[in-house]
Formats: structure tokens, C-alpha cells, sequence
């Protein structure tokens, strides 16, 4: 695999520099890394695996783990804050990879404030037995800190039927506020989470033990929306909301800030823009009756 010169990194709206993760994390499903500090990756651009068929048990944690890789590994994650990983569907041996990247390398951390964020996609693609195994190694993560699922309504909703043992379905309307609102707490507590994003075309839901809310946001365009990277810009401002240790409100309001002023705007935003963009967006929210509809 080509070394990649990581010291050469972009910086982003909020002053973060960005470097592109060695295609080896992909694999492992991280979708990307908050970090509290530079970290040089050389060393790990040198770790490969081939991702196989999900019929194929090669494709396991044991097989791709030695003692220098969860050595370089445990020192990237001992400077990390908050760790998103990818959409779990789309990896073969999803429960295998992550049961051993938490027991061999998260585990034996000292710190245990870290946040993990997961996405899901469509629960539809897995059975029933698969996505209770996933869980249930989701929720060893609340031993190392929080753990944040980050769903659309249409996941969500689909979540709950499988996990309900009714057949998921892609093509109904939403539910009414407060049957969404019902179906997301019953998912907050089967899934032992601390947090649940419902992230949808219009809007941020939280829902925790101690507080829910709303932020409205704004439609964008259908290509916009869709997008492969477009809850990953949202995901940028929250996580960096963690790390600057903002309350969970002012994380959320940051992901839609930075998801609407990468989106919205058609020139490379610099400082005067964001700031900008942020008193029209706080303006937009004091229109808005939405802000704390389920509080």
C-alpha cells in the first residue's frame, strides 16, 4: 500500500485539519477519527486485509490481528475523542471485527470518556439474529464512554419492526411525532445506547435518558441530501463538539451548522462566512417553534 503524506492535511470551516484515513480503516469499518491531538499514521498505511463475502468466516478479526497492529492501534486511539464508525450493514463479519478491535485495543484503554458514534443503513439487509449479535457488541462501548446511534427516520422506524418482529418496510409515511418519539425510546432502551440521533430531511432528534429535543434545519436540494458525505458533514461539527466538550444541544446545533454551511454554500467559506451563517441559522431557530418539542 502507497505511504500517504499525512503531514500535508487540509483544514476545514472550524480550524480542524482533516487527512484521509488509510483504506485499511475502511475495511475495519471506522468511518473517521476526532483527535485530541496529531498523530502521525505511516505506520498503519501499511496494514491491508480483503474484505470477503459474509459466507466466508476468513474475514475475522483473528485472521488480520497481530501484536504490532493492535500495538499502533491502542496509541492512534489513546489520542482520540470520538470515533464514527461505518455504516454496519455494508461489512461482511461487522460483529467479529468490532468484538475484537474493543476487546484487544479499546478495552485496555486507561480513558473512559471516548464517544462512539455508529450509523446503521437499512436493517432490512440482515437478520434478525445478526442485528442482535451487532447490539449486543455495540453496547460493550459504554464501558469506554458513550455510544451514539445515528439513525435516518426510515432506519429507525425499521429498527424498531425488526427488533418488534414485524417486517421492515421502505415504503410507508412516517409516523405521527409522538408514535416516532414512542418507537425511539423503546429503541434507546432495547439497545442499551446513550444516545439516539434521528437525523431526517428537516430535522435533529435527540433522544437520551435525561433530555430530548429538536432542531429544525433546512431542506437542501434532493442531490445534496443524498449525498454520500452529507451526514458526515453533520457528524464533523457534533464530534468536534465533543471534543471541545460543548453541552450535547450546542453539538447538534454545530453538526447542522456544519452540515448547512458546506452544503449551502457554493464558494470555499471562510471565517466571515461561517460567522455569517451561523446568525442566520441561530435567526432561523428563534422562528422556529420546533427547538424543544419533545423536551
Amino acid at each position: 500500500m502507497t505511504s500517504l503524506k499525512f503531514q500535508e492535511a487540509s483544514q476545514n470551516l472550524l480550524g480542524i485539519k482533516e487527512l484521509a484515513l488509510p483504506n485499511f480503516f475502511k475495511k475495519l469499518g471506522i468511518r473517521s477519527l476526532m483527535m485530541c491531538d496529531g498523530y502521525d499514521m505511516t505506520s498503519l498505511t501499511k496494514y491491508e486485509f480483503i474484505v470477503l463475502n459474509e459466507n466466508n468466516h476468513e474475514n475475522t478479526w483473528h485472521d488480520i490481528k497481530n501484536e504490532q497492529l493492535i500495538s499502533d492501534l491502542f496509541l492512534l486511539f489513546k489520542k482520540c475523542r470520538a470515533i464514527t464508525f461505518n455504516h454496519w450493514t455494508d461489512l461482511a463479519d461487522t460483529s467479529s471485527l468490532l468484538s475484537g478491535l474493543f476487546n484487544d485495543v479499546i478495552k485496555p484503554l486507561v480513558k473512559q470518556h471516548l464517544d462512539f458514534i455508529f450509523y446503521l443503513d437499512d436493517p432490512g439487509k440482515k437478520l434478525l439474529f445478526q442485528i442482535d449479535n451487532i447490539l449486543h457488541v455495540i453496547e460493550k462501548f459504554n464501558m469506554k464512554g458513550k455510544v451514539t446511534f445515528v439513525l435516518d427516520e426510515f432506519e429507525a422506524v425499521n429498527l424498531w419492526m425488526v427488533l418488534n418482529g414485524e417486517m421492515p418496510n421502505t415504503t410507508f409515511n412516517i409516523n405521527t411525532p409522538n408514535g416516532l418519539k414512542k418507537k425511539c425510546f423503546s429503541l434507546l432502551r432495547t439497545m442499551n445506547i446513550n444516545r439516539l440521533l434521528i437525523y431526517s430531511i428537516n430535522s435533529v432528534i435527540l433522544f437520551s435518558e435525561d433530555q430530548q429535543f429538536i432542531f429544525a434545519r433546512r431542506d437542501f436540494e434532493e442531490i445534496a441530501e443524498i449525498a454520500a458525505d452529507a451526514r458526515d458533514k453533520f457528524i464533523t461539527g457534533f464530534s468536534f463538539g465533543l471534543l471541545s466538550k460543548l453541552d450535547i444541544q450546542q453539538c447538534v446545533a454545530l453538526g447542522l451548522i456544519m452540515l448547512g454551511v458546506q452544503t449551502e454554500m457554493k464558494i470555499p467559506a471562510g471565517t466571515t462566512e461561517l460567522l455569517s451563517y451561523i446568525e442566520k441559522w441561530i435567526a432561523d431557530q428563534g422562528r422556529s417553534n420546533d427547538q424543544y418539542l419533545y423536551q
